[in-house]
């Protein structure tokens, strides 16, 4: 049975599941760029463009996450080694820990609903998964 549950195939598709429904979340950051309603500084003319920037590399820190973390699930069985699983789990957790991190000590840090939590939950939870299922293909079979 753990075979099939550290299959790599199914390590690859809950990851692809993952990003697949966090594109709802990440075209809500794109959405953010050029809408007037999301400024931090409304008063001041640069805080203004310069909130939006932080949206458009966002949206790109993202693109980028998800691509290094599919370039390592799909590399060929030599590139697999402890290092690059360690590099795929970093990865990982700076695209999702921000979702949750500040949370705790600013409440203006949290998801600005709980549609928006339940989405966070459903795209970090496969891919964070996948990734522990899949250390056995990194580590080797003695697991080290």
């Amino acid at each position: 049975m753990l075979k099939y549950l550290t299959n790599l195939w199914l390590a690859r598709a809950l990851v692809i599941l993952g990003f697949i429904l966090g594109m709802r979340s990440v075209g809500s950051t794109i959405r953010h760029i050029g809408n007037e309603l999301m400024i931090l500084t409304p008063d001041s003319r640069l805080a203004q463009t310069h909130s939006w920037h932080h949206y458009f590399r966002e949206v790109f820190g993202d693109f980028g996450a998800m691509a290094a973390i599919l370039i390592i699930l799909f590399a060929a069985p030599r590139f697999r080694n402890p290092v690059t699983w360690w590099v795929m789990l970093v990865l990982m957790l700076g695209f999702y820990a921000p979702f949750w991190v500040g949370t705790p000590f600013m409440a203006e840090l949290a998801a600005p609903s709980m549609g928006a939590e339940i989405i966070h939950l459903q795209m970090a939870i496969p891919p964070l998964l996948a990734c522990f299922l899949a250390r056995r293909h990194f580590f080797g079979a003695a697991g080290t």
